[in-house]
């Protein structure tokens, strides 16, 4: 017997996809600038999955335009830095030859003041001027360290300048990881910039204030050596040296073993020196030491002054002796003016010269007042 046979159930209907609502934005897509002739090339190469192979090397964002003109910018940033390197190294390579010139005149200035001469001897005037010229000259590179370090100034603010701009180019939208590269390496060379910047600017500092000083002590000399050339003698009368004028209290007494025998010096005897310096060869390294001992006693007595007495040998006739004390009281200008580059007053210090049998070269010693 024949049977209807009943149809198979028919599949439920799925349901259609849900599409995503219109997203509405005012913000525009990245801007993406192929190099000439590539776009084609870039966007055929594709991978096993169907997708395009994107060459970074050919793409042209606003952050490669932006790293391409920072580097531009460090470029110019290494020349100018390099153009101040080279003007301070050549500046003090010249100084230091008119500074070995100017030393050389005076010496041999000195050795004939010393040897004896006439009163006002023409030879002794014309060496007298060129030693002058060389000083003058050093006076007038004074403006050019100025500049440099004007110049160093204004490349610390354009590097600084230079930085956030590249700390700003990170944060632009539509980079590709080859600009944040191409910007690292722009980052890192200023910061080597401001490093080299730092060094160079401190060095230019130490030379404007030793040319400073340098000048100011040896126009001082040369006013001793010209009154001395007057004379006739290695020095004249009333040779008191500006700085020992000023420091209050500038008078000689006689040492020995290191204690005050005689003297208006104002300086009681058998008392300890905080420093005793030796200067018994050309370059003394004593400022570490003279600053490690002024430094503990203020801890101690914040309102300490302090005497500085500047001691020369006592034997020998009429001429060592009076170079001697000449050596001794320019060593005791030198310290002066290394305490007060230290910050120590002028009217904390109180300046004396003296002679020893014990001191072999000059020595300058440092008391609590």
């Amino acid at each position: 017997m024949l049977t209807q046979e009943t149809p198979a159930a028919m599949p439920a209907a799925q349901p259609a996809p849900q599409r995503p609502g219109l997203v509405v934005t005012d913000t525009p897509a990245p801007q993406v600038i192929y190099a000439p002739g590539t776009r084609d090339a870039i966007l055929t190469n594709g991978t096993d999955a169907g997708l395009p192979a994107i060459d970074a090397d050919n793409i042209v964002t606003p952050v490669t335009k932006k790293a391409e003109e920072l580097h531009r910018e460090l470029d110019h940033l290494r020349d100018n830095v390099d153009t101040s390197r080279d003007q301070l190294r050549n500046l003090k390579k010249t100084n230091e030859k008119r500074a070995e010139q100017y030393y050389e005149t005076v010496a041999g200035i000195s050795a004939a003041l010393q040897g004896g001469t006439t009163r006002g001897n023409p030879i002794l005037v014309e060496r007298w001027n060129v030693a002058q010229d060389k000083l003058n000259a050093m006076a007038q590179d004074s403006g050019q360290l100025t500049n440099i370090t004007t110049d160093l100034n204004n490349e610390a603010s354009r590097a600084s300048y230079l930085l956030d701009s590249v700390q700003d180019a990170f944060s632009i939208s539509g980079a590709v990881p080859e600009d944040h590269r191409k910007l690292t390496v722009v980052q890192d060379g200023v910061q080597q910039e401001l490093s080299q910047i730092n060094v160079l600017l401190t060095e230019a500092n130490d030379e404007v204030t030793h040319h400073a000083a340098f000048l100011q002590s040896q126009q001082a000399d040369m006013q001793t050596l010209a009154l001395g050339i007057a004379n006739g003698e290695l020095y004249g009368k009333n040779l008191s040296n500006s700085l020992f004028r000023a420091a209050a209290g500038g008078n000689a007494g006689v040492f020995d073993g290191g204690h005050v025998l005689s003297g208006n010096g104002g300086l009681p005897a058998r008392r300890k020196p905080l420093v005793i310096i030796r200067f018994d060869r050309p370059d003394v390294q004593y400022k570490q030491a003279l600053y490690t001992a002024v430094n503990q006693a203020l801890q101690k007595f914040p309102a300490a002054k302090f005497d500085l007495v500047a001691v020369s040998n006592m034997d020998g006739n009429a001429a060592q002796l009076a170079l001697s004390a000449a050596e001794a009281r320019k060593n005791g200008e030198r310290v002066l003016r290394s305490l007060q580059n230290m910050g120590v007053p002028l009217s904390r210090i109180r300046l004396s010269a003296a002679s020893s049998r014990d001191v072999l070269n000059s020595e300058v010693h440092l008391y609590l007042q």
